[in-house]
């Protein structure tokens, strides 16, 4: 059954749920535990701001991590489907034969439609804007990323950043009552740079060269699907790669640093997709109040931005309406 169409109804996120280990690697002290050498060590924390990485212990059950979920009740009477999506960057979740989503499904009788990581750390965007262009339906969407670093490679990134373990999840909607409105959602593709981190050092450095303006070309596009201005953002939810290519867009920009939350890059490390969805968590947590909360018309206002590997970027502006009813649930393991 579809709801009538409706100018006012739009894609809201009703429920977001982060799930870290609760150790902390300090780089500098344990660069063996993450594949790299004392001196490498020193290098990303100075050059780099990472510190800290978070990193499941040897012997703790992946499932312990990969396996928690968002709240799926919606505190409405009436029972919705729930349409289950992934979009891990990581092709590997679990043990070779088993499927998180498919226990995931069996468990909370969800509906599952498999995972998409081909657009690498732009694909939860990718996941945002198939669901932001389908009609609305009296159904919610539960988007689950467990992302594992199970190998050096995927540790370590061409010595740029550190990757974290962790496993987020999304519920939303489409209703004329969001929470946290999904305004834009745009992503942008470079082909030129399609093989990634396999491409030769002659990409790479063309890669490089034309970051600064692909970055500017989807942070743009987003903006002017959502209606806003750069300076009508009040803070930038960053992918954590490093804060040395964010100071460097911040300049270019424009942005005072200030309004960069990157407090994550130094504390986190790059947790592939689940960075958006830390970052808004812990942004939630800091930028709140209870008694001053954003409104339709005075909403918080986030723009969030990723780049993947192969030439993928995303962006999408994120309106925080109302605090009553939305879930932010945080755990540690």
């Amino acid at each position: 059954m579809r709801m009538e169409s409706n100018e006012n109804i739009a894609l809201s996120i009703d429920a977001i749920c982060v799930v870290r280990p609760k150790q902390k690697l300090v780089l500098v002290d344990h660069h063996d535990a993450v594949h790299c050498t004392s001196f490498n060590a020193h290098i990303l924390k100075k050059m780099m701001g990472i510190e800290t990485v978070n990193v499941l212990p040897d012997g703790e059950p992946h499932e312990s991590l990969m396996m928690p979920l968002v709240s799926l009740s919606s505190g409405e009477d009436e029972d919705h489907l729930v349409e289950l999506r992934s979009a891990n960057t990581g092709a590997m979740r679990a043990q070779f034969g088993q499927s998180i989503d498919r226990s995931l499904a069996r468990i909370h009788n969800l509906i599952p439609l498999g995972v998409s990581n081909a657009n690498r750390c732009v694909s939860l965007f990718k996941q945002l804007d198939m669901i932001s262009r389908s009609a609305p339906a009296l159904r919610h969407y539960c988007i689950h990323n467990g992302e594992l670093a199970f190998s050096k490679e995927m540790r370590i990134t061409r010595g740029l950043s550190v990757q974290g373990d962790s496993n987020t999840s999304l519920r939303l909607s489409h209703t004329d009552s969001p929470k946290v409105q999904v305004s834009s959602v745009h992503l942008h593709y470079d082909r030129r740079f399609a093989r990634g981190i396999w491409g030769d050092n002659i990409e790479t450095k063309a890669y490089e060269d034309n970051y600064r303006q692909n970055m500017h070309q989807v942070i743009h596009r987003a903006l002017d699907k959502a209606g806003v201005t750069l300076s009508q953002i009040d803070h930038l939810l960053p992918h954590n790669i490093n804060i040395k290519s964010w100071r460097f867009l911040c300049q270019s920009l424009d942005v005072p640093e200030s309004r960069l939350f990157s407090r994550n890059i130094q504390s986190e490390g790059h947790c592939f997709c689940n960075d958006m969805v830390i970052n808004l968590s812990d942004a939630l947590d800091t930028f709140t109040q209870k008694d001053n909360p954003p409104t339709a018309e005075n909403p918080l206002r986030f723009l969030a931005v990723a780049a993947g590997a192969g030439g993928m970027f995303g962006a999408c502006v994120l309106d925080v309406i109302q605090l009553e009813g939305l879930r932010n649930e945080r755990h540690a393991i």
